[in-house]
């Protein structure tokens, strides 16, 4: 989670990213066999992001491309083409985490008074770089582009497919380019992790989420240890997940969309 990206300098920005690239690979891939990496980028240089995720093939162990959610345009504008045509070509999915800094107020109304306003907010940074994604046709130009949103939360979700939906029947010549509902194209080409984990006062209500998404490949375990509020995975759930769809959760789903076994 390095912010290279917000360097002025874009040269030494570069620089960084990749000596973070590579400290990953020494410093801890070589340490354990079961470690996989997330190849960092330089969104303020999508070209030479292009060249950078282009040598992921050449250490497997690499198995996504790693963007901060806030940035200073919402990813689907076509500056960022490069980034999501080299991440589709080489077949890794981009994980969009938690973080990062625009540069702007980080909220639709200005600035926040309080890190609870910041981090409550961050899920606005989630839902925009979803809806740019979709509307600016990133995912018809690049059919096999998958993403993974990470430390989002997820309760919000399907009140966004509903509300997008609802728009662009109204509003779909503008973006001619769709063949299909906005929402179909979330639950195609997006995966969320489960972390942080929205707490309902029933526990059913949790599974009344997962069936509104309508797909049980939908969701990954994480547990965002060592921070104060992680998810332990003995707690996580109520007893009212199915142990079916646990073990989806805890491991199947993660490795349909990582191919943890190119090392």
């Amino acid at each position: 989670l390095y912010g290279t990206s917000y360097l002025h300098n874009q040269d030494f920005g570069n620089a960084l990213t990749r000596a973070v690239n590579d400290w990953q690979v020494a410093e801890w891939l070589e340490r354990d066999p079961r470690w996989r990496a997330s190849m960092l980028v330089n969104i303020k240089d999508p070209e030479w992001s292009a060249k950078e995720i282009r040598r992921a093939p050449l250490d497997p162990r690499y198995v996504q491309i790693l963007l901060l959610c806030r940035s200073p345009q919402p990813y689907g504008c076509r500056q960022y083409d490069p980034i999501f045509k080299a991440a589709a070509e080489v077949g890794l999915p981009i994980g969009i985490h938690f973080g990062g800094y625009s540069g702007l107020p980080i909220t639709p109304c200005g600035w926040p008074s309080f890190y609870l306003e910041d981090h409550t907010h961050m899920t606005q940074a989630f839902q925009t770089q979803i809806v740019s994604l979709i509307c600016e046709g990133v995912f018809d130009r690049y059919p096999d582009l998958r993403v993974v949103l990470m430390e989002g939360g997820f309760a919000w979700i399907p009140a966004l497919m509903w509300r997008l939906d609802k728009d662009y029947v109204g509003l779909r010549s503008e973006v001619p380019w769709l063949n299909k509902l906005p929402s179909e194209y979330l639950l195609d080409h997006f995966r969320s992790t489960t972390q942080p984990m929205e707490e309902p006062p029933k526990p059913e209500y949790l599974m009344q989420i997962f069936d509104m998404i309508g797909r049980d490949d939908f969701f990954m375990f994480a547990s965002d240890y060592p921070h104060w509020e992680f998810d332990a995975p003995d707690r996580a759930f109520p007893s009212t997940v199915p142990e079916a769809l646990k073990q989806k959760l805890f491991s199947e789903n993660a490795e349909a969309i990582y191919d943890f076994d190119r090392a």
